[in-house]
């Protein structure tokens, strides 16, 4: 059977929303049970610093994600949340199905 699904992506020219970014990041931390002197070791700062981005509005260095996400189990691609999305339609066609 054909059917019209949804397809979604970031709109890579709005860029990221980072502060919704660090919110998801602070949440999966809880959630994981994370320390921060866990993340600062991981990360080669201070848990000062951590605590610094997590509570007081600050955000950590993007390159710092690539050891956040292995930390929290999930790919980078997770972790960011984009301003806008782009959605449209795609007509998508049952497999094998024979012209009549």
């Amino acid at each position: 059977m054909d059917y019209v699904a949804i397809w979604e992506e970031p709109d890579r020219e709005k860029g990221l929303d980072l502060e919704a970014t660090k919110k998801k990041v602070c949440e999966l931390i809880k959630e994981k049970g994370l320390k921060d002197k866990t993340i600062a070791d991981k990360l080669g700062i201070t848990p000062q610093a951590v605590n610094k981005w997590r509570h007081k509005g600050t955000f950590f260095v993007l390159e710092n994600l690539y050891v956040l996400s292995g930390l929290l189990g999930v790919s980078v691609d997770e972790l960011l949340v984009p301003i806008a999305v782009k959605k449209w339609d795609v007509f998508v066609e049952e497999y094998g199905r024979q012209n009549r």
